[in-house]
């Protein structure tokens, strides 16, 4: 499975979306142009609003051992 990056938003609608995550706008930037790692729960939101943001682009080194199960659905995959 070829990984996609995290959406590039625009301004706008990384302002909309970090609003309603409750976090501050130039953190989801941060996150989205690879300079901060969002926390687990916090990627988890983020997945929710926006399916596009895959939780495996949001922890890059660590997904696998938070989510597991996306782990074997992915080797699945790749069968």
């Amino acid at each position: 499975m070829v990984r996609m990056p995290i959406p590039n938003y625009t301004p706008e609608h990384r302002r909309s979306l970090a609003q309603k995550l409750g976090i501050d706008e130039q953190y989801l930037y941060q996150i989205v142009r690879g300079i901060r790692v969002a926390s687990p729960a916090l990627a988890r939101s983020l997945n929710a609003e926006d399916p596009d943001a895959q939780l495996q682009d949001l922890r890059p080194d660590d997904w696998h051992l938070i989510w597991p199960e996306l782990a074997m659905t992915s080797k699945s995959a790749s069968r």
